[in-house]
C-alpha cells in the first residue's frame, strides 16, 4: 500500500505545473479545532496537551496532496515539552515521512474543498515554559499543494503564521495575498484606540 501511494505520489508531483487552482492558499498554525487563524496562541497550564492544528486557508478550488515539516518541540525547546505526535486528518489518511524530521506528504483520497481544510495537529504534552510550533519547509517538496484537477497542479502556500505556546515569541509570518497581515500582538487598550 506504501508503495502504491509513492508511485501515486511520485506520478502526481511529475506532472504537475507550477500554476494550480490555488494561487493564494496559505498555511498556519491554530490552537483552534475549527481552523481560526487568530488563535495562534495559547497558555495552557503546565502538565496538559496541547494541540496545534496546521491549517490550509483560501483553498478556492479544493486540494489532494500538501506536504511540509513542524519543529521538533523536543529539541527546539527542551524541557518544555515532553512528548509530540502528529495526527492526519485527511481522509484516507494517507502520508509519507515524519511530520517533525524529514517532513510529511499527506494526501487525501478525497478532494477537500471545504475552507480553512484542516490537515492534521501536532499533540504535545506540555511541562511548562515558552515554545513555538513552526512550520517549515519540506526539504524535497517545500510549500507544495497540490489542487483536485486530474492530473493534479502545484500552488506553492504562503506561510501565514506560527502558534506560540506560553508566551514564546515566533517568527513572523508572511504579508498573504488572501490571508490579509500577520496577526501581531496587541493589547486591550491599543484595539480600543483604534475606534475612538
Amino acid at each position: 500500500m506504501k508503495q502504491l501511494l509513492a508511485i501515486c505520489l511520485v506520478l502526481t508531483f511529475a506532472v504537475a505545473a507550477t500554476a494550480g487552482l490555488n494561487p493564494d492558499v496559505y498555511a498556519y498554525i491554530s490552537f483552534d479545532p475549527a481552523g481560526d487563524e487568530t488563535v495562534n496562541t495559547v497558555a495552557p497550564p503546565a502538565f496538559s496537551t496541547v494541540d496545534a492544528y496546521f491549517c490550509l486557508g483560501c483553498i478556492e478550488e479544493g486540494m489532494t496532496t500538501v506536504s511540509f515539516m513542524l519543529n521538533n518541540a523536543l529539541a527546539d525547546c527542551p524541557g518544555v515539552m515532553a512528548t509530540q505526535s502528529f495526527v492526519n486528518l485527511m481522509p484516507g489518511n494517507l502520508a509519507i515521512g515524519d511530520a517533525f524530521t524529514t517532513g510529511v506528504t499527506i494526501a487525501s483520497t478525497e478532494c477537500m474543498t471545504m475552507d480553512p481544510v484542516i490537515v492534521g495537529y501536532g499533540t504535545y504534552f506540555y511541562l511548562g515554559g515558552m515554545c513555538c510550533i513552526e512550520i517549515l519547509d519540506h526539504p524535497d517538496y517545500p510549500r507544495w499543494v497540490v489542487d483536485c484537477q486530474d492530473p493534479g497542479q502545484v500552488d506553492y502556500y504562503c506561510l501565514f503564521g506560527h502558534g506560540s505556546v506560553g508566551g514564546a515569541v515566533c517568527p513572523d509570518g508572511e504579508a498573504c495575498e488572501c490571508g490579509g497581515v500577520a496577526v501581531e500582538d496587541a493589547t486591550w487598550g491599543g484595539i480600543k484606540a483604534l475606534y475612538r
